[in-house]
Order: structure tokens, then C-alpha cells, then sequence
């Protein structure tokens, strides 16, 4: 039976937030430096960055599934099957939220030797590791697969 691992607000994060944010601050930025000149610089160099960091935690964002054998992943247009056995390592990022998790392949797939998605939410992790994490993990281990 499947489970979900990425929250199910992955489609909001990759395709909706972003547009949103950037539009936003964009026009921002461009009132701001009309308004204010060379002061405005500030909020271009924040609307550079704010767009580094939502193309690393949102726009490369995956939705993943696990069952006893496979991984299944969507970037909601294309979606693959891998085997557990190809995984290589999983980690998250615990500094950052919503809280990616990265998962590393010994074969590239589809979609690249790395992927990463949004681990569903959980309160109260701070900086322990995310359940998908542990999850993953153990599943691989169910498998005999080695990390």
C-alpha cells in the first residue's frame, strides 16, 4: 500500500507560491527602486535571493509516494517508479520550512541522480530528522537493500 511522504501542498508550493512571491515582491522592487533610487537596492538583492531560496525548496520540489518496493515520483506531468534498491542516501535539510528532504540515487533516474520534495508536515521536529527520512530508511532496510 502506498504512503505519502510529500506534503500534499507540493502542487501549491511548486506552481502557485512562487509566481505569487515573486510577482509580489517584484513589483515591490520596482516601486521601490523607482521610489527610492539607489535606497532600493536592498530589496533587489532580497528578491534575488528570495528567488535562489524558492527554487531550492519549492520549484524542484517532487511529490513521492513509498511502498514496500518503490518509490513513486511526480513532478505532476511525468511520473516514474524506483526501486528502493537504487537508493543511495536520504537526508533533509532541518534549518529550512517547509522542510526539504533529498533523496540520492546510484542510478540517475528520470528526473536526475538527486531529487528532492517536501516532507509532510510534522510539528515540533526542530532539528531532528524528518519521519520521511527515518521512513525511507526503514523501508530500505525491510528490503535488504544497503544504503
Amino acid at each position: 500500500m502506498k504512503k505519502r511522504l510529500s506534503t500534499s501542498m507540493t502542487f501549491f508550493w511548486k506552481y502557485i507560491f512562487p509566481p505569487v512571491w515573486l510577482g509580489g515582491f517584484g513589483i515591490g522592487t520596482i516601486g521601490a527602486i523607482s521610489t527610492l533610487g539607489i535606497n532600493g537596492l536592498p530589496f533587489l538583492i532580497g528578491l534575488i535571493f528570495g528567488f535562489g531560496l524558492i527554487y531550492y525548496v519549492c520549484i524542484r520540489a517532487k511529490k513521492v509516494d513509498i511502498d514496500d518496493n518503490f518509490l513513486y515520483i511526480s513532478n505532476f506531468r511525468k511520473n516514474i517508479q524506483v526501486p528502493l534498491e537504487n537508493v543511495k542516501n536520504v537526508s533533509d535539510n532541518v534549518l529550512l520550512s517547509p522542510r526539504p528532504v533529498f533523496i540520492e540515487f546510484h542510478n540517475a533516474t528520470e528526473f536526475g541522480k538527486k531529487i528532492m520534495f517536501i516532507g509532510y508536515t510534522e510539528m515540533f521536529l526542530f532539528f531532528s530528522a524528518h519521519p520521511a527520512v527515518k521512513e525511507i530508511e526503514n523501508r530500505i532496510i525491510k528490503t535488504g537493500s544497503s544504503k
